[in-house]
């Protein structure tokens, strides 16, 4: 039957194909000379009677155009715009004689005009290409009164908006977004797109991201990110707008909020504050990746899901699914122009997440004949606050040259209570412990950081000079308290803990960097690149052991505190030749690199290191396509030197190494990024590989007792590989039905030693997803979104000791929105998760469906009524399974579950715009 839909699918499409050429108009742009086609000039068609735009289309390489799909028998006027050029009007009517017309050559009369002073308005083009900047005129792509920014990106060709609002343009990612050329809110996308309505914007301006390529001036096209700039619609730039909302639900749910932006002229104020119990983010990506020392010491895992939420390093910043969260948030955005040369950006954002979790956790470990069962059960309560002041200075010092001074400063706060309490057993014995450990934390971290950033261009063409210079300065304390009771079966004893562990880290970088590029002659160029780092890192242990007598924690544990202070320098010195052979570029080089590193402990011996080394590098460039090989130093971090045992978890207890010495890394990447303008279809293909010699792993040991122990050690031959193959293809049926089509291939494998009671095995992990979406949009009035995945993970052994593992789960997400009829919007969405192989006593799938009925009311539907139920079968529950190493873990986490959600939204203005809230769609509220 599925094969039957399908086949009818394809055969309606392809005659709606058909169809469509039947009436077309076509023709060939050269210049005033004849000599020269005129690639990417604008053809955009009308209705001579009221100049409304029916289609548009972008000419090729060759300057050739062909606009399909056109009405037949009514009056047309196609107009050809390019920029430098004088606009060419042609009248034309395409009837069943006649179905098809060839302009053929036209030569276009340069014109040192700009676009907008020779066309009038109602005949702007859609779309302009000026030099290294598309430009988008917001009005030829129709949206609801009710859209957001995110709304009007959906329908620009070449742009993908996927479903946690992640943009991307042609296949390249987007760095960040501006309105009217300034950073708003610290340019994250999502705070933009899903805040600022869609009808005041005039024009969305597409360019490279020119720090990106300051920094890099050989990046290749496919690699290089782009940012999207708002044009406001010169009303609004003396006028403010925002929305305010509240609501209320059964459960004791609810939500409120408000945003507010305010505009005059040069200067530029956006403030928001929210606060909900339904496990909304409370902050933006990327403003986590710059709080709590991400940056500065890199991600090791990272997990989003579909309601935007996110975890870094296994800390959830809300709306991942991990028990349930109270958000309460706010923030002020300033930016103001202090003259001509001088631009100013302010922020301040604050942030509390308070969290109940209620999770279970199921692992199965396999050690020759033996399989060691896990179970734990984690009750806890947390809260965190976050304070986070930052800001840009821009200063451009003259036509070639740019200063940026970014600093900013974190200040978190957070409290957790938490009850763990588990048992393991074998195969052989059904139990073999059983552990109650209370714990507390208390900890505090704040951090300042600035990057100073100096771009000179030259006028002899190639010639570039960039220096940075980054500060980053962090301290963090955390007094853990640990009260444990663990029974050992076999043995037949207790043992008994109540500790206060105390720890303060800090950390300091320090770095001064620079890039200079130097044509020599056409072909052949030369780069000098270079850096410079200072770091100084501190971990600092003490234990107190519980005062019987006076219930203090006062009685220190010598074999449980030390203190390890590292600090030291690297640097790096890069030389390449840049020889360009016609669509090549070849930059190959060398890099000399020095690393100097004194380890000091309060109880072990002094370790001073010094390492030096001479690395090739190559970059290769051809077309879209680009490949790139260098060679990475990377020491071990200082918690992993620390020799103290981490025995808060007495039945999984990590130990440090000292003797680590730093990892030495082969990278390889290669990068393909394609757009087509003429059928509206990106083709991406990316591949990432690294092979690491001492690489840091950590060895495990279990004892008879089922207690494991850990010990991070150094080893060679570790492979990481991943790569991903996409494509996504935007389809105009009619000018006002849309079909996008997009699928994927993801997949990475690794290859790495597990050492378990000193029996080794090499581990192959092989993980494919493979992925396909669709969205269909009709008029605005229904939209449809389907997505499907499949993630399969496979771990093999060459040690039999190890058997084999496999793990399969399936993912489908389903959306409807329809807007019918007037004033009533209707929204739906499913999700399915599926894990046929989990543990018993853990669920296999989850369904989650939400709903909701919007009603617009008020003059010019400036206020919406929303009632939404959230998991209306009442099903909703977080269920993973993963593997790593020699075993397989399930998690099941108690999660939000059926309420009922009353919600009144208000829309706020002074300027005669109509509503900007966006109605219908999983992101109807803004995310922040």
């Amino acid at each position: 039957m599925r094969y039957l839909v399908l086949s009818s699918l394809l055969t309606v499409l392809s005659l709606m194909s058909m169809a469509q050429d039947k009436w077309t108009v076509k023709g060939k742009l050269v210049d005033s000379s004849g000599k020269q086609s005129l690639s990417l000039a604008t053809i955009t068609v009308f209705k001579a009677k009221d100049t409304s735009i029916i289609t548009y289309r972008l000419s090729d390489p060759q300057g050739a155009f062909r606009v399909p799909g056109l009405p037949g028998n009514i009056p047309c006027r196609v107009v050809i715009s390019f920029s430098g050029y004088r606009v060419e009007r042609r009248e034309f009517e395409l009837t069943d004689a006649n179905p098809s017309i060839d302009l053929g050559t036209i030569k276009m009369i340069p014109n040192g005009q700009s676009l907008d002073e020779v066309l009038v308005t109602a005949e702007r083009p859609p779309v302009t290409v000026k030099k290294d900047t598309i430009e988008f005129n917001a009005s030829a792509f129709k949206t609801l009164p009710t859209a957001l920014v995110e709304d009007l990106l959906k329908k620009l060709p070449g742009v993908d908006v996927d479903a946690e609002g992640n943009l991307k343009v042609n296949g390249r990612p987007v760095n960040r977004i501006l309105v009217d050329g300034k950073e708003f809110f610290g340019g994250d996308p999502k705070v933009a797109t899903r805040n600022l309505p869609a009808n005041v914007i005039d024009k969305v301006q597409v360019s490279d991201d020119k720090d990106q390529l300051d920094q890099d001036p050989d990046v290749n096209k496919s690699q290089l990110g782009q940012v999207i700039n708002l044009k406001l619609k010169k009303a609004i730039k003396k006028g403010w707008f925002g929305k305010a909302y509240a609501g209320a639900g059964t459960d004791d749910r609810y939500e409120a909020g408000g945003i507010v932006n305010m505009f005059r002229d040069t200067l530029q104020v956006s403030v928001l504050g929210f606060t909900n119990n339904l496990n909304k983010a409370g902050f933006g990506f990327k403003d986590i990746m710059s709080m709590g020392g991400f940056q500065r010491n890199g991600v090791n895992s990272i997990s989003i899901n579909s309601d935007g939420g996110f975890a870094l390093n296994g800390v959830s910043f809300g709306g991942m699914g991990q028990g349930i969260t109270k958000t309460t948030g706010g923030g002020i955005n300033i930016n103001n122009e202090l003259g001509k040369k001088v631009s100013l950006n302010l922020q301040y954002f604050y942030g509390q997440n308070n969290t109940q979790l209620d999770q279970l956790s199921n692992t199965q470990q396999f050690i020759k004949d033996t399989t060691l069962t896990t179970r734990n059960t984690t009750r806890q309560a947390s809260d965190e606050y976050t304070h986070r002041i930052g800001g840009t200075l821009r200063w451009k010092l003259d036509s070639l040259t740019t200063i940026r001074f970014t600093p900013q400063v974190n200040i978190r706060k957070n409290q957790s209570s938490r009850l763990l309490e588990s048992w393991a057993g074998n195969n052989f014995s059904a139990l073999l412990n059983e552990s109650n450990n209370r714990q507390r934390i208390d900890g505090n971290e704040i951090g300042y950081s600035h990057s100073i950033n100096f771009n000179r261009a030259f006028k002899k063409k190639e010639r570039s000079l960039y220096i940075g210079q980054d500060l980053a300065i962090g301290n963090r304390t955390d007094d853990q308290y640990n009260d444990i009771i663990d029974t050992f079966y076999q043995a037949g004893n207790k043992r008994s803990l109540n500790q206060l562990r105390d720890r303060e880290a800090s950390n300091l970088r320090a770095s001064v960097s620079f890039n200079y590029n130097e044509p020599l002659t056409k072909k052949l160029g030369l780069k000098f690149s270079g850096s410079a780092e200072y770091f100084k890192d501190k971990d600092g242990l003490n234990t107190f052991n519980k005062n019987a007598a006076s219930e203090d924690y006062n009685v220190i544990n010598p074999a449980l505190s030390n203190e390890v202070d590292r600090s030291g320098t690297r640097t790096t010195i890069t030389t390449q030749l840049n020889w360009k052979i016609k669509k090549w570029s070849i930059l190959p080089g060398v890099s000399y690199k020095t690393l100097d590193i004194d380890n000091n402990f309060t109880k072990n011996p002094a370790i001073d290191q010094q390492f030096n080394y001479l690395l090739p590098a190559l970059n290769v460039n051809f077309k879209e396509w680009s490949f790139s090989y260098n060679v990475n130093i990377r020491e071990p971090q200082a918690t992993d030197l620390q020799p103290v045992v981490d025995n808060t978890n007495t039945l999984y207890q990590q130990l440090g190494n000292p003797s680590l010495v730093p990892t030495k890394a082969h990278n390889l990447s290669l990068y393909y990024n394609k757009y087509d303008p003429k059928t509206f279809t990106s083709y991406n293909v990316y591949f990432n590989g690294n092979i690491s010699d001492d690489a840091v792993i950590r060895e495990r040991r279990v004892d008879e007792k089922g207690v494991q122990t850990t010990r991070p050690i150094n080893t060679n031959g570790v492979w990481r590989m991943s790569g991903n193959l996409s494509a996504n293809r935007q389809f105009k049926l009619r000018s006002d039905w849309k079909l996008t089509l997009s699928a994927s291939l993801w997949g990475d494998y690794s290859r790495n030693p597990v050492i378990v009671n000193d029996s080794r095995s090499e581990v192959k992990n092989w993980r494919i997803q493979p992925s396909g979406s669709w969205a269909f949009n009709f008029k605005d009035k229904l939209e449809f979104n389907q997505r499907y995945s499949i993630n399969w993970n496979r771990s093999t052994y060459d040690n039999p000791v190890f058997p084999d593992l496999e793990v399969v789960t399936h993912y489908s997400s389903s959306e409807v929105v329809v807007r019918l009829p007037k004033h009533f919007v209707w929204e739906s969405s499913i999700d399915y998760t599926y894990n046929p192989q989990t543990a018993p006593g853990v669920r296999k799938s989850n369904l989650r469906w939400n709903g909701g009925i919007n009603y617009l009311f008020l003059k010019e539907e400036k206020g919406q009524l929303k009632l939404s139920v959230y998991d209306l079968l009442n099903q909703n529950i977080s269920v993973s399974r993963t593997t790593r190493e020699n075993y397989i873990q399930d998690n099941q986490t108690t999660i939000l579950r059926r309420y009922f959600l009353l919600t009144f939204t208000y829309n706020i203005r002074n300027f005669g715009a109509p509503a900007p809230q966006k109605v219908g769609g999983r992101n109807s509220l803004f995310m922040f």
